[in-house]
C-alpha cells in the first residue's frame, strides 16, 4: 500500500470559513440583498451612505433609529475574536456568515425568536445578549420595508 506524501504539498489560499461562496445574489429576497449590501458597505468604512438611504427611506427619525440597530449588530460583528468574513460590495456571491446575518434579520423581522437566536449563535461567541435579537429585529423589518418602497418605486422607461 503507498501511503501519501502532503509534506511538500501547498495548498491553495481559501477564504476563512464563513467566507466561502454559498450562493448568488440573485437567489435573495430583496430584503435579504439589502442586509448584505449594507453590511458589506459598513464593513468597508462606507457607514455614511447607508446612513443616508436609511435617513432618505425611512425619514429622520425612524431612519435614525433603525441605522443605530444595523449599525449595533454590524458593531458587533466586527468585534468579535475573528474578522468577520465578508465579500466586497458589489460581489454576485455570498458567503455562508452573510447568509447567516441576512437570515438573523429576516428570523428576527418575522418574530421568529428560536431561528433568531440560531442565526445569533452562530454570528457571535457564547450567549449573544438578548439587546441585539432586538436590534436584529428592528433593522430586519426597516430592511423588509425599504425594500418593499424600492421594489414599488416606479421605474424610468426609455
Amino acid at each position: 500500500m503507498k501511503r501519501a506524501d502532503f509534506s511538500q504539498a501547498h495548498p491553495a489560499p481559501r477564504p476563512p470559513r464563513g467566507g466561502a461562496p454559498v450562493g448568488r445574489v440573485e437567489e435573495l429576497t430583496p430584503a435579504e440583498l439589502a442586509a448584505i449590501a449594507y453590511l458589506r458597505m459598513t464593513l468597508t468604512g462606507n457607514q455614511r451612505a447607508v446612513a443616508e438611504d436609511f435617513t432618505l427611506l425611512l425619514g429622520t427619525d425612524d431612519g435614525a433609529e433603525a441605522h443605530a440597530a444595523f449599525h449595533r449588530l454590524a458593531a458587533a460583528l466586527s468585534t468579535r475574536s475573528r474578522i468577520f468574513p465578508h465579500h466586497a460590495p458589489g460581489c454576485t456571491c455570498y458567503g455562508g456568515d452573510e447568509s447567516a446575518f441576512a437570515g438573523l434579520l429576516g428570523a428576527a423581522a418575522e418574530g421568529d425568536e428560536e431561528a433568531a437566536m440560531g442565526f445569533a449563535l452562530h454570528l457571535f461567541s457564547g450567549h449573544p445578549p438578548l439587546g441585539l435579537l432586538t436590534a436584529a429585529a428592528r433593522a430586519g423589518l426597516a430592511l423588509s420595508h425599504m425594500a418593499g418602497l424600492l421594489s414599488a418605486a416606479p421605474r424610468a422607461v426609455h
